[in-house]
């Protein structure tokens, strides 16, 4: 097979316009430019997604900075890598590589890079099928580079790694290749299958940083299909390898009640964390940090929230708990819990007393813990029902005045 050939006629090329224009500015730059990776995979199988990634030989932070001002975009050069990102105002984004070998001192480190022509950036890559470029420079516009056969494994449904150590330098490929085979609907080639398991069996993945795994996981997260890639990591036991964590079968039923009432990936990667063995040192938000512990510690409320009468009670057991996990637990816990739930996001957070601190210093209490304890105490009975909105104020100056918050 020819290493580059003209893409076939009916391939249907999306975004011809603004990948003209690229090439373009990366040719006025004095350089060559394609379309490369993922993008040039998903458009041989008809598929097309919002963002582009392109490749230029040299000047990979001009060609980007001169992107960023013919399309009005948001520019952002990261040097070590040689890459560039080109946020558009819709919000889709450009990314810019130069092309480049990748050397790796030890397995499962990120690599050392050093810029190098196309033909040896597409041989770094993780699989035949994500190794192909289109060129986009005028006069070879539509140039297709293939070096690997990728085009020979999309027509048989194979997900193949370019050289035998591939997960060994590299063990995030093992997730890389379970999500792209359960997305695409591909098989992974046996050899292929053959070398990740033994890579497993061997502990490289657990050489990963917490940090690349749970950027892999959450990109697990925002996937159709990401419960099956779920089941996949625990046939194949990657996260107990690298995480000392396998699925539960019960975990794997409330993933499955989420992922069937609601495609928030936020929410499914925050309902992964409550169950990793620790979220103490992970590279994640405060909010994903505390949502997950506030599903990991709900059992500890769960009894009396089924026994609550009082809507106070309902609003005190579950105003600690942050929303996401509320969002969570609203669909993964029985009909009467979560409608408990769902009566405070709906209804019972919104409600505040009217009565402020302002007006309690008019009524003589100084600033100070009170303040709260009082405004609670109005809350409670205005969602018991003991008072109405109307008499907020006198129920405040009687607390007052009887000193007993």
């Amino acid at each position: 097979m020819s290493i580059g050939a003209k893409a076939g006629k009916g391939i249907r090329c999306h975004n011809e316009a603004l990948l003209r224009l690229l090439g373009k500015i990366a040719h006025q730059c004095g350089t060559r430019a394609f379309l490369v990776g993922g993008p040039v995979r998903d458009m041989l199988l008809d598929r097309f997604g919002p963002d582009i990634d392109i490749a230029v030989e040299s000047k990979a932070q001009t060609v980007g900075k001169e992107i960023g001002r013919r399309v009005h975009g948001r520019f952002v050069f990261h040097s070590r890598f040689l890459t560039a990102t080109v946020t558009l105002p819709d919000s889709s984004h450009i990314d810019i590589t130069q092309t480049r070998t990748e050397t790796y001192s030890r397995p499962a480190v990120l690599p050392r890079v050093k810029p190098a022509p196309i033909e040896q950036d597409l041989f770094r890559r993780d699989f035949t099928i994500n190794a192909m470029a289109l060129e986009i420079t005028p006069f070879r516009f539509g140039y297709l580079l293939d070096p690997c056969s990728g085009q020979q494994d999309l027509k048989y449904k194979l997900v193949r790694i370019l050289h035998p150590k591939s997960f060994i330098d590299d063990p995030t490929r093992i997730f890389r290749a379970i999500r792209f085979a359960i997305r695409l609907g591909f098989g992974i080639e046996p050899q292929t299958l053959k070398l990740m398991r033994q890579s497993i069996k061997s502990s490289y993945p657990s050489l990963l940083t917490a940090e690349r795994i749970l950027y892999e996981l959450r990109l697990i997260s925002s996937e159709t299909r990401r419960l099956q890639m779920i089941e996949a990591i625990k046939r194949e036991k990657l996260t107990r390898t690298c995480l000392d964590w396998s699925p539960p079968s019960h975990f794997l039923s409330k993933l499955k009640l989420l992922s069937s009432r609601t495609r928030n990936p936020e929410l499914f990667f925050i309902l992964i964390l409550s169950n990793l063995p620790d979220t103490g040192n992970f590279p994640i938000t405060k909010q994903e940090r505390e949502s997950a512990r506030a599903i990991n510690r709900f059992h500890l409320i769960h009894s009396r929230l089924m026994r609550a009468k009082r809507l106070s009670t309902i609003y005190r057991l579950l105003r600690p708990i942050p929303e996401p996990a509320l969002q969570i637990l609203s669909r993964i816990e029985p009909r009467a819990v979560a409608r408990a739930i769902n009566l405070y996001l709906n209804r019972l957070s919104s409600i505040r007393p009217t009565v402020t601190g302002r007006e309690l210093r008019k009524l003589g209490l100084m600033p100070g813990p009170k303040y709260q304890r009082i405004l609670d105490r109005l809350l409670y009975a205005r969602l018991d029902g003991l008072i109405s909105k109307e008499k907020e104020y006198n129920m405040a100056r009687r607390l007052i005045r009887q000193k007993k918050v």
